[in-house]
């Protein structure tokens, strides 16, 4: 992965966790010793270790308590109907007593057949002894029946915080289901995480849904300060073995400085990182909290009209922790997805930067799905990343046509653009919002062809090695790792993944199908697949 075409080498030669020699097989034999183990690829291909640039880490020590009822090809559920039974299914096998939580992910209700969301009512019926709360795909929300919003403190009536989305059963002020953004911030600081005492297995088991996929450095994209706590517990008690990067969100950075001054950010400690701050300027684009300056095709999530969205949070709070942060030289990553939200991460950084607007900052605009042409120019010049979500190309296309219109739906996630600018883009998979596998991720950078098989913007397909470049060094970088990670190279960590062929050289929509075979950590095996 160095240079601007695929290079390759015969041998890899790894010591103390470090790459020590890389080139020919003979010279690399000649540094052989009786301690020596000698791993043969038999036809496969050896790359760097995948970085993750962006997903929610915490989320995946509580996966395996949450019912999986996304849509095909993520999950089981094509209708309201399917989500129940699968919610019923888990229900049963988990032996739930009445007035325990049952909690469910991957709702999208733009998939739902027409006029057939999920509601309140819908899950009162099913369990009406037990909260039950099914989280959107977006995870900026989730439906709750009548007993989880009593558990997590919502009422029949109450406001619509600023920021926030709450739908109401029609001519009422009655809750129907389903909170958004900041109205979703009562259940999701309230969620059950795990205990103490179980914290640290629900880490590793964790942990190895990113390294099966190949990823050894993930992120924790929104940390809120107990939950940066819990990490460092776990990294205390040895419980990771890959690298973890938490930002502490905006809302929450004050309580987290107070027990983690500036000086604590940025440096590893075993393998857990505080890397910057995150700020939420807007939220999803399929679930219509994103913030556009041109409105949506089909109004707002609660029926609003000329709905363009609207900030995720308090501009002047926004600001003034722009500000903060920069002041205190933490990176800071912008949850950004509608042009509007782009809009104000660049206003933030003018305003927070002051006269040293281009100073090495790597600013992150997490997702900037519907970016302009004109911002990427500023991205160019300011030196903020984009950090791209090209999997939207496949799960959510036909919703933002359906939303946006054609032609900015093909616009969406504009690598092979951003390249061209001079810009060294990543690309995510937020997950859990779609399932972490770095192969889909390329495939979709690569190909761009939604569930209804429609190429979404042709334009903007890349190569596979560029592809492949967004999960590696330009990770890396976005990190301020270049120098330790993201390209096989002397004295870098031996960070490693071994593929069952070579995304540069298989036919281009076979990218989804290579497997990993073999996932390597500062030279230890922390994967192995079958």
């Amino acid at each position: 992965m160095v240079g601007e075409e695929p290079a390759y080498v015969e041998a890899v030669v790894v010591d103390g966790g470090k790459i020590m020699f890389v080139g020919t097989d003979a010279e690399a034999m000649k540094l052989k010793t009786a301690a020596t183990v000698i791993k043969e690829l038999d036809g496969k291909t050896l790359l760097p270790g995948f970085i993750d640039p962006h997903s929610h880490f915490i989320d995946s020590l509580s996966l395996a308590d949450r019912v999986n009822v996304s849509a095909p090809p993520v999950g089981p559920a094509n209708n309201v109907d399917e989500i129940v039974a699968a919610l019923k299914e888990a229900s049963v096998a988990r032996g739930l007593a009445a007035g325990d939580l049952l909690l469910g992910y991957g709702y999208d209700e733009n998939l739902m057949p027409a006029g057939h969301p999920l509601s309140r009512e819908i899950l009162d019926a099913a369990f009406p002894d037990n909260p039950v709360a099914v989280i959107h795909v977006s995870m900026h929300g989730a439906v709750l029946n009548s007993k989880a919003f009593e558990k997590f403190g919502y009422s029949d009536g109450m406001p619509t915080p600023a920021g926030g989305v709450i739908l109401r059963k029609e001519g009422t002020q009655d809750l129907q289901g389903l909170v958004m953004e900041t109205a979703y911030l009562p259940m999701f600081s309230n969620m059950p995480s795990p205990t103490e005492e179980t914290e640290v297995a629900a880490a590793k088991a964790g942990q190895m849904l990113y390294a099966a996929a190949g990823v050894t450095t993930a992120q924790e994209g929104a940390t809120h300060a107990n939950q940066v706590e819990q990490l460092k517990r776990i990294a205390k008690a040895d419980g990771f073995f890959i690298d973890v990067v938490a930002h502490p969100f905006i809302l929450d950075l004050d309580k987290v400085l107070e027990s983690n001054p500036v000086s604590t950010f940025g440096a590893y400690n075993n393998h857990l990182k505080l890397g910057g701050c995150k700020l939420t300027p807007d939220g999803s684009p399929q679930g219509k909290t994103a913030w556009f300056t041109t409105s949506y095709l089909t109004g707002g999530p609660a029926g609003e009209k000329d709905w363009s969205g609207e900030p995720g949070l308090p501009i002047d709070l926004m600001l003034a922790g722009t500000k903060k942060c920069y002041d205190n030289g933490l990176q800071v990553l912008f949850h950004a997805n509608g042009d509007a939200a782009i809009d104000f991460l660049i206003k933030a950084h003018e305003e927070a930067a002051g006269t040293e607007l281009t100073k090495d900052r790597r600013t992150v605009g997490i997702h900037s799905q519907f970016i302009r042409p004109d911002q990427i120019a500023k991205f160019k010049e300011y030196g903020i990343i984009p950090a791209f979500f090209t999997d939207h190309t496949f799960f959510f296309a036909d919703t933002h046509i359906l939303n946006r219109g054609r032609a900015q739906t093909d616009f969406i996630s504009p690598m092979k653009t951003a390249y061209a600018a001079g810009l060294s883009p990543t690309n995510h998979t937020d997950a859990f919002v779609v399932p972490i596998d770095q192969m889909l991720a390329t495939w979709t950078a690569v190909n761009r062809v939604s569930r209804a098989g429609e190429v979404i913007g042709e334009e903007e397909r890349i190569s596979p090695y560029l592809a492949l470049k967004a999960i590696t060094i330009n990770a890396a970088y976005q990190y301020f790792e270049e120098g330790s990670k993201g390209t096989i190279e002397v004295g870098k960590r031996a960070d490693l993944v071994v593929l069952s062929d070579d995304p540069t050289t298989v036919d281009k929509m076979a990218i989804k199908d290579i497997k990993v075979v073999e996932t390597i950590k500062d030279g230890k095996t922390i994967f192995l697949g079958q």
